[in-house]
């Protein structure tokens, strides 16, 4: 069963990549433009979502506000930031985060590790 990761990032020149390279991984994804886009798409009848990777820089959102939103709907959240307050709210928090840069190889061991640890929110099977 392929897992289905919700992608979250405003930059729409920085969101297709994330995709892309979470398909290469065999990941099937969703991407969202917004935190509001995000709680549409976990609220409505679509695909089941498994994951949710979240920039947490998107301008006028409470970015921090829907990772915990994701993670009360018990699922694991990959937190994408460079800035020390979102590191030191995902330690508080206990979300995982990537910090900027990063390469594929860190966001696919990233999300996969969010997913097998059974920490971060994750759903029960």
């Amino acid at each position: 069963m392929r897992l289905h990761i919700l992608v979250v990032d405003d930059d729409a020149d920085v969101r297709p990549v994330l995709v892309e390279m979470l398909q290469i991984a065999g990941f099937l994804t969703t991407p969202a433009d917004s935190g509001v886009a995000m709680r549409e798409i976990l609220a409505g009848n679509g695909p089941k979502i498994d994951a949710v990777v979240l920039d947490c820089r998107i301008p006028g959102e409470p970015s921090a506000q829907f990772a915990l939103h994701a993670k009360s709907m018990r699922l694991p959240v990959v937190m994408i930031s460079g800035h020390v307050g979102t590191m030191q709210f995902a330690a508080e928090n206990g979300l995982q985060l990537l910090q900027k840069p990063f390469r594929m190889a860190d966001l696919l061991n990233a999300v996969r590790e969010a997913i097998a640890s059974g920490e971060f929110g994750q759903r029960a099977a």
